[in-house]
């Protein structure tokens, strides 16, 4: 039975032990800094990287050198919807008697920086629709995807027109559509948002979710071992029960954790009007006052959940070095979430995606990630709460025994009959 008095007195030592000190309000300023230097930077840089490409398109059709150019963001105009300053400058070159020695020349320009790239487009080009990009960048996709983009125009223009389509008709039946997403809430109410706009939000709060979990229970772990490591923990277990210290020690932290998503909480509120509009002009993203109880539901729960995981680890274990290969279990377990991370997005209704989120290691991040993404049945939210709730008692108490029987061997040889005996008295 778990003493109140006792229980309450650790939970103040562990949770003001931290927060009095430097590094708890340093890593309180700097958090959000690193969670918008891994989600929103990236996708603004990508947005905005701009700069001049020369690509030597190789063809022999002039008609389809002259609409891919008219189609491209070439220097003096950008025909595609955006200011990123992006431009394409097309050099167009005529293929020659010997193809192997031209094609040999044009690759040691591209190695040469010369050209950006050698887009070369056979004669084939109509019935198979294959092209060929030289490039010593495969990963250029920004630059890939426009130059396919305007190859694909002009070949379906062309098409038209020898099939017999008027010229004046081709570019108002060739006009491309704009798919806009619209978002329906159970009361259904429509909000508006593009792909960036909520992948931005589902990827932020589940990287901020999962960092959360993994940062306050390696903090645990980190506090057992000091205490073993220093011998205090023989003075405390001298007026409190193993369990009770590693309760305390567990809701300890977790308050820190709390008191943290508090004070940012409060800066983003008092920041609401110059910086909170701003940030959801530009994103899109509205965030539902349910999706962030959940997501304070689900930071307990998985914190829980991992770091009695992690309290464990670190009474079995004599030093951090020992304990490292432990814990590097329980980071490749809580980081498993991120490789489902597409296809849950993608079909959150699906089976695999239920099953996985419903699995209890997983649940914490992957079900919450169907949450930003689609709201779930409420049966299921049900039935993970229930999931998570008997998985953490049957771990705490297992990790309660462990726990106990790490403190009571350290610096011993107990013999196995001893261990025994310490694990069931737990």
């Amino acid at each position: 039975m778990l003493r109140w008095s006792k229980l309450s007195t650790i939970i103040r030592r562990e949770y003001l032990s931290r927060v009095r000190t430097k590094a708890f309000w340093i890593t309180t300023l700097a958090f959000p800094l690193i969670i918008l230097a891994f989600t929103v930077l990236p996708t603004m840089l990508m947005q905005r990287a701009g700069g001049e490409h020369t690509i030597a398109l190789l063809t022999a059709d002039e008609a389809l050198a002259k609409a891919m150019e008219a189609g491209l963001p070439t220097a003096g105009k950008t025909n595609e919807a955006d200011d990123s300053g992006f431009t394409i400058r097309l050099v167009h070159l005529t293929p020659e008697g010997d193809a192997a020695a031209q094609r040999a020349r044009l690759k040691r320009d591209v190695v040469a920086k010369r050209y950006g790239g050698v887009l070369v487009i056979p004669e084939t080009i109509y019935t198979d629709g294959k092209l060929e990009l030289l490039t010593t960048n495969t990963s250029a996709f920004q630059l890939m995807s426009r130059l396919e983009r305007a190859v694909g125009r002009g070949v379906t223009r062309l098409r038209l027109e020898r099939a017999g389509v008027p010229s004046d008709k081709v570019a108002e039946l060739t006009k491309s559509v704009d798919l806009q997403p619209v978002r329906i809430g159970k009361d259904g109410a429509e909000n508006a948002e593009g792909f960036l706009q909520s992948f931005f939000l589902s990827y932020a709060l589940m990287f901020l979710l999962w960092m959360s979990v993994m940062i306050y229970g390696m903090q645990v772990m980190r506090g057992v071992l000091e205490e073993k490591s220093s011998r205090i923990v023989e003075v405390v277990v001298a007026n409190v029960s193993a369990r009770e210290l590693m309760t305390g020690k567990i809701m300890g932290v977790g308050a820190v954790g709390l008191t943290q998503y508090a004070i940012w909480t409060l800066v983003l509120v008092n920041l609401a009007v110059p910086g909170l509009v701003t940030l959801a002009g530009y994103t899109g993203a509205v965030i539902s006052p349910w999706l962030l109880v959940f997501f304070v539901v689900f930071f307990v729960l998985g914190y829980v959940l991992y770091s009695t995981f992690y309290a464990a680890v670190g009474a079995a274990f004599n030093s951090e070095e020992e304990a490292q290969q432990m814990q590097s279990v329980a980071g490749w377990i809580i980081g498993i979430p991120f490789v489902f991370m597409f296809p849950v997005m993608n079909n959150p209704d699906s089976t695999l995606s239920v099953v996985l989120s419903l699995f209890p290691p997983f649940a914490p991040v992957l079900f919450f990630l169907r949450m930003s993404v689609q709201f779930p049945p409420t049966w299921q939210i049900v039935l993970c709460l229930v999931l998570l709730l008997g998985t953490i008692a049957v771990v705490a108490r297992v990790a309660a025994a462990v726990y106990r029987v790490g403190i009571l061997m350290y610096g011993k040889r107990p013999t196995l009959r001893e261990v025994l005996h310490w694990a069931r008295e737990s």
